[in-house]
Formats: C-alpha cells, structure tokens, sequence
C-alpha cells in the first residue's frame, strides 16, 4: 500500500506547497531587505500568511482522517477524491474561499479559526 493510501501525504505534494511557501518567504525577505514597495511587501506577506493558514489546516484535517474514517469517507462522498494532501488540501481552500468576510479580521485568522474536520463532516450532511 503506497503512502497517499494510507492517508500519508505523497512526499512530493508536501513538498510542493512547502516549496510554493519557502519560494514567498524568500521574496518577501528580498522585498523587505532592499526597503521594496510597501503596498507589494504587504500583499506578499497577506498572502504569505493565507498560504501558510491553508496548508496548516490541511495538515491538521489530513491528520484527523488518520484516526476518523468518518472524515475520509466525507471526503470522498463530496467528490474530491482519496485521502491525499492534494484532495484534503482543495476541500481546506474551497471552504475557506466561502468564509464569510468579516471586518477586521483576515482570511489567514479565519482560516486558524476554522474547525474543518467539523465542517468536512457537516458538509456531507448539508
């Protein structure tokens, strides 16, 4: 049984995001070092933040269907395919984009404050 099938993350998927984050870390270091356009600095770190938000949750739900079939089959059912990073990851960025906007607060915040293993199964009932 290959990793992604026993609810693993596939090494290159993680390391996909991993390096889509590192590859923004490194321009905003750049941005911020050479005093670059602050109006630019603050959309990369917004997106920074929204990027890192997303890919923690998708780790934290990956980890959940680990224990809870419940969560793997609701993934499944709601047509996003097996248990992998990749498919965990687009339920994570779906729901977050339907978040409602709330002022004052940003998607990364409403990300951390998400509860997608809870929304993935109410999902599956709604």
């Amino acid at each position: 049984m290959s990793a992604a099938q026993e609810g693993q993350p596939a090494a290159d998927a993680a390391d996909e995001y991993r390096l889509e984050i590192r590859g923004l870390q490194r321009q905003l270091a750049h941005l911020q070092e050479t005093d670059g356009d602050p109006v630019l600095i603050d959309e990369y770190d917004a997106e920074l933040r929204n990027l890192t938000a997303l890919y923690r949750a998708a780790l934290e739900t990956l980890d959940a269907g680990r224990t809870d079939a419940r969560l793997r089959d609701a993934l499944e059912q709601l047509g996003f395919g097996d248990w992998t990073l990749k498919n965990v990851y687009g339920f994570v960025y779906d729901l977050a984009m339907e978040l409602p906007n709330e002022p004052g607060r940003d998607l990364a915040t409403m990300i951390d404050g998400t509860d997608f293993p809870g929304s993935l199964l109410e999902a599956l009932h709604d």
